[in-house]
């Protein structure tokens, strides 16, 4: 079949321009349907946790959602956990852009925008974003940029350009990305690259890269030395190549110590020690895999203690305990998505409370209440899709 993107998100991505999309239902392989986690019984989930009351306002923030399928940013307001049931506010891209994922940084949201190759720069004011961008790097083509971070002073934003297999690493001026990236990793042949953290410190950047043919496809994780916001060219340790992970998404331990790889292709999620940068050859902890769940994108929580992650087979979000950084082999709650939704990306609310998580094919966001690290059962709050959204991430302001 070629190289596709076999778990829900590579075929929308050539459909839509060089584009992603995210993950399906159905599976986009072999997962289907509903998937019981092996091992002993998820603990109970609590009910939705009510608005603040006696007196005290709930907190009201923004999310910004990127919808690929619309080419819009969507604003939504955010009181106590639920979001609002339509977008208060809509910022329409350039044609086919196809906006892939939104990073924000104090009043400026960074919008890495597949399509067109190239992050554009959004203002903030009162929650709403500028309608047309103050800034657009130079594109870049062929290299379809996937994520963007940016690391703790604000300095310096790293792009994962998918269909390139490499990094791009931008000076921030003023809160403006420079034109052109000052340093790009050497590209990974035959792979593409699917995500990447920073280490707490700054000092090393890691990536998960795969390559896939058909429903089977291999992967490894690399990392690479940081020098003043600058990553090396090559990397500092590489994995063993793995066969049928497919490995999608990535996550790092509060410590820097440990690093966290969803294997879509295999089910399970791997934990890798890390020393000095460099990470262990073989994976020190495994969750046990769940037969066509496909997990996919994975988020940690402001404290450490737990990590979440879509399920986009069996449509589910689950959450993991983290002891002495290594996850718990079975989750601790599985919670079902909204029907027919295909869970894509989770996000954690800075204090904790709060999971949301966009669900690409029916085109909604969902957000769930967090009791200790367990997962309400169904959704507190569901957004009415937009016509053609393709809701693929979400961004809190606070």
């Amino acid at each position: 079949m070629g190289k596709v993107w076999a778990y829900g998100s590579r075929v929308l991505l050539l459909a839509l321009a060089v584009s992603l999309t995210a993950c399906k239902t159905s599976g986009g392989n072999a997962g289907s349907g509903s998937a019981t986690p092996a091992g002993p019984a998820p603990v109970a989930s609590p009910a939705p946790q009510p608005a603040v009351s006696g007196g005290v306002p709930a907190a009201t923030t923004e999310a910004f959602v990127t919808n690929s399928g619309a080419g819009t940013i969507a604003t939504y307001t955010v009181t106590d956990g639920q979001l609002s049931v339509t977008p208060v506010s809509t910022t329409v891209t350039a044609a086919q852009s196809t906006p892939r994922w939104i990073t924000l940084n104090g009043g400026f949201a960074y919008v890495a925008n597949m399509g067109f190759n190239d992050v554009s720069t959004y203002t903030i004011n009162q929650g709403v974003l500028s309608a047309v961008p103050v800034s657009t790097t130079a594109p870049i083509a062929g290299t379809a940029p996937n994520k963007i971070i940016v690391n703790n002073t604000g300095t310096m934003a790293y792009v994962a350009n998918l269909a390139a297999g490499d990094v791009s690493a931008y000076p921030i001026h003023s809160d403006l990305l420079a034109t052109d990236p000052v340093e790009t990793t050497a590209p990974a042949q035959g792979y593409d690259i699917a995500g990447i953290v920073l280490s707490p410190s700054g000092q090393h950047l890691y990536c998960v890269y795969f390559i896939s043919t058909g429903t089977t496809g291999d992967g490894y994780v690399a990392s690479y030395a940081v020098t003043n916001g600058v990553p090396a060219p090559m990397p500092l340790s590489v994995t063993a190549i793995l066969p049928n992970t497919n490995p999608m998404g990535i996550a790092i331990s509060l410590s820097g110590h440990h690093i966290y790889v969803v294997n879509t292709g295999i089910g399970n999620i791997a934990t890798y020690a890390v020393t000095g940068g460099v990470l262990s050859q073989q994976p020190v902890a495994t969750t046990t895999p769940v037969t066509g769940s496909n997990p996919f994108i994975d988020a940690l929580d402001p404290t450490g203690d737990y990590l979440y992650v879509a399920n986009q087979g069996s449509g589910t979000v689950a959450s993991y305990r983290i002891t002495n950084g290594l996850p718990a082999s079975v989750p601790l709650s599985v919670s079902r998505a909204v029907a027919g939704s295909g869970p894509f990306g989770v996000t954690v609310g800075v204090r904790g409370r709060f999971l949301y998580v966009t669900c690409e094919q029916g085109g909604d966001v969902a957000s769930y209440a967090i009791t200790n690290g367990v997962l309400s059962a169904q959704a507190v709050s569901v957004t009415r899709p937009s016509p053609g959204s393709v809701p693929l991430w979400l961004a809190a302001a606070s």
